[in-house]
Formats: structure tokens, sequence, C-alpha cells
């Protein structure tokens, strides 16, 4: 090999990207090293792989569609999940049409794994849109705790009843609530990027200790270890234990003791799933039709309540990456389902 031919190949057999050139039949006849490395093949078995052969099912139609761009149009860029040695990477492919003399030759391209930014990307915008959400929230959830307060002010200013101070004094102490767990979703909304085997059983019997829950009883049935940060998991535990407490109290069942037993609060379990884990409780209960926005902000049925308690737990696991969903438990109360296993890998349902 010519020196000006085999100092181009080391060049390019340096890049972090893939290069690669096809004919005009699709075939391949040039590739950097980088190709070999991603997919543990020999040249040989890569000479014979069409461009869609790289990518998981759900995303060859897109890549056949783009092949078919750069003959149509000259050039084209397309994104695609493909399994690699380095694990599953989103490329991003582009191609240019070859020409020799008028008649087309082939395209050539590069592959570049853009897995980190387009999570970044998809970090950044979910961030922007909490960030839209707080506002408004900020905005409807503190104007009626404000207008009480002022008015029960003025009252005061006009009758001097120590009654109107005490509600005054109310308000402030909701508006003060309704600050303190937005910036709490403010901050357990982003990303662990730190994540450490964490044991959910005994973060769970942590954060039962964190709450005021005397006449409640909490059963852990798991010894399931994840990756996460502990710090937020307990945190998820503690509103989750809170929200079962507080409504659980408020059932009949538990108010007259009708169940029996030392405990006449809700009982609370922490069991194992075959895809993560769930808390179940004895309460009263989510009914079907609120089950869509029981996780949303705002959302309570409590006089005191911010309704942020579960838009809390959903912000800290979608942190992680998991995600969550409410049923109906075996013992009629609610049963919240964490999904901390992948059942598919990102990519499977399309481009």
């Amino acid at each position: 090999m010519p020196e000006p031919c085999r100092t181009l190949q080391n060049a390019l057999n340096a890049l972090d990207d893939v290069f690669y050139v096809y004919d005009e039949r699709g075939r391949l006849i040039f590739w950097n090293t980088r190709l070999n490395e991603l997919f543990a093949l020999d040249d040989e078995r890569i000479a014979e792989m069409r461009p869609v052969d790289f990518f998981v099912d759900a995303d060859r139609p897109a890549v056949e569609a783009a092949v078919q761009r750069i003959f149509d149009e000259g050039e084209t860029v397309v994104e695609a999940w493909a399994d690699t040695t380095e694990g599953r990477i989103r490329f991003e492919l582009t191609g240019r049409k070859l020409t020799d003399d008028g008649h087309t030759i082939g395209f050539c391209g590069v592959g570049r794994d853009v897995t980190d930014r387009r999570e970044r990307e998809r970090q950044v915008a979910a961030q922007n849109d909490r960030l839209t959400q707080f506002a408004t929230i900020l905005v409807h959830d503190l104007r009626n705790p404000l207008a009480v307060a002022t008015g029960y002010l003025d009252r005061y200013q006009a009758d001097g009843e120590p009654a109107d101070i005490e509600r005054v004094t109310d308000s402030l102490e909701r508006i003060e609530r309704i600050v303190d767990d937005v910036l709490t979703v403010a901050m357990e909304g982003q990303a662990v990027i730190d994540a450490r085997p964490v044991s959910v059983g005994d973060t769970a019997r942590s954060a039962w200790e964190m709450i005021d829950a005397s006449d409640a009883s909490l059963d852990v049935q798991t010894t399931l270890v994840v990756d996460g940060d502990e710090s937020r998991l307990q945190r998820l535990f503690e509103n989750l234990f809170r929200n079962s407490v507080e409504h659980g109290s408020t059932d009949d069942r538990h108010k007259s003791g009708d169940e029996g037993g030392e405990h006449a609060g809700p009982s609370i379990a922490v069991t194992e799933t075959g895809a993560g884990f769930a808390v179940a409780d004895d309460g009263p209960g989510i009914p079907a039709a609120e089950r869509e926005r029981v996780f949303d902000p705002g959302v309570t049925q409590s006089e005191d309540g911010t309704g942020f308690g579960l838009y809390i737990v959903r912000t800290i696991a979608e942190a992680h990456g998991w995600t969550v969903g409410v049923t109906e438990g075996e013992r009629g109360g609610a049963r919240f389902e964490f999904t901390t296993t992948p059942v598919g890998m990102p990519g499977d349902g399309g481009p």
C-alpha cells in the first residue's frame, strides 16, 4: 500500500466514529476498524452485510429508507439503535452519494455514537418542562392561601381577633409546604448518575423510622438490591408510606378497628416483583378513574396536602430510569409497582 494510502487508513482507524463506503448496489467495500471492534466481526463477515443488518429490527425500515434517499436526493441523516460490544448504542448515520463523471458509484458516511447526547437533550427538555410546570403550579397553588392570609390579616387589623392571626399562620405554613415540595421535586428530578447497589428492604425500613406511623405496620418481604441513590430511594419510600398512613387513617375500617390486630392504622407491605418491587397497603385504595392522574402535581384528597407526595415519588423513580404505576392491591388498597429491570432496551419500539 502506498504511503499516503497507509496514512489515510491509519487516520480513519484512529476515529471513534465508524467510517464506511458502499458501492452502487449497497455492498460494503470499505470501512475502518471501529466497525470490526463494535460488532466483533472479521472483514469477511462484514463484507457480506447490508446496511440494515447492523441495526435492531425496529429501526431497519428507517435505515433502508435513508439509503434510498441518498441515491434519490444525494445525502441523508438518520438515527438508529444497534447492539454492539459496548452495549446498545444510538447512532447518527450520515450518507453522501459518490459519483464519477456523473455516474453514481456508491455512497460514504459516518456512524457517530449520540446515545449520551440524546440522553442529555432528553434530560434538559424534561427539566425545562418541570420548570414551566413549577411556575404554573406556584402561581396557581399559592394564590389561594395567599388570598386567605391577606383576607384574615385585614380582618385582624380591623377587629383584632386572635383567631384571624391563627388562620393567617395556617395559610403561611401551607405556602411554605408548597414551596418546600416544589424545591424537592426540582432537586430529586435530576438524573441519578452515581448509582450504587442499594438494598430495597433496608432503605424501606430506614424510611419507616422517619415518619409518624405509630398506628400502622410495615412488612418488608424483599431482599432485592437495585442500582440507585440511597437517599433519594429513602425519600421515595417516605412519601409512599406517608401517603398510605394519611389516607389509610381516614378509612372507616381502621378508625373502628374492625380488622383487629395490634395496629389500628393501615398495614403496608414492600414486596419483590419479577421486574422490580411494589408497595401495597390495605387502605381505601385509589379509584380506577383517578389512577391516571394521581401522580400529577397538585392532586390531593387532603385539605392540608400539597398534592406533591406522589408526584415526588414518580419524579424520583424516573430520575433512576424506572417506571411506576398504581393498581388495586390484593387487600383492596393501593399497590404501587416499580419497574427497575428493563423489559426492553431503548429503541425496541422504533427510532
